[in-house]
């Protein structure tokens, strides 16, 4: 499975029931107390989705070497499918494939391109 949600039980500071407060950028509010992480990473893409890297972690070596074929901010990529594990990733970037770990797949946040309709 690649996409990954999260399910946390986290107390509301005010006993207002109509003030919330979504303390991580990208997380929904559910039910009162209850938050779901949406990541928004390459990882977390579905087969045939498009996005745009939004923000690259370079932190990484291997990272930075991946920037240098074409990974960096403003790229839009195109999932193409997964190995049976789920690993690694097969991505389509400026008309090549390119494959991944998830653990590599991380460290690049993205926000889905809007398909026309």
């Amino acid at each position: 499975m690649t996409a990954v949600a999260i399910s946390v039980d986290l107390p509301i500071a005010s006993s207002n029931e109509n003030h919330y407060h979504l303390c991580n950028q990208g997380s929904t509010l559910r039910k009162p107390g209850i938050y779901i992480m949406q990541s928004n990473t390459l990882a977390a893409m579905k087969k045939g989705q498009k996005a745009t890297i939004e923000s690259v972690n370079a932190a990484d070596p291997q990272v930075q070497r991946l920037m240098t074929l074409g990974l960096v901010e403003g790229a839009e990529v195109v999932f193409a499918s997964a190995a049976l594990g789920g690993d690694p990733l097969e991505f389509r970037l400026f008309g090549r494939g390119i494959s991944l770990r998830q653990e590599q797949a991380r460290h690049f946040t993205v926000a889905p391109v809007a398909t026309g309709g």
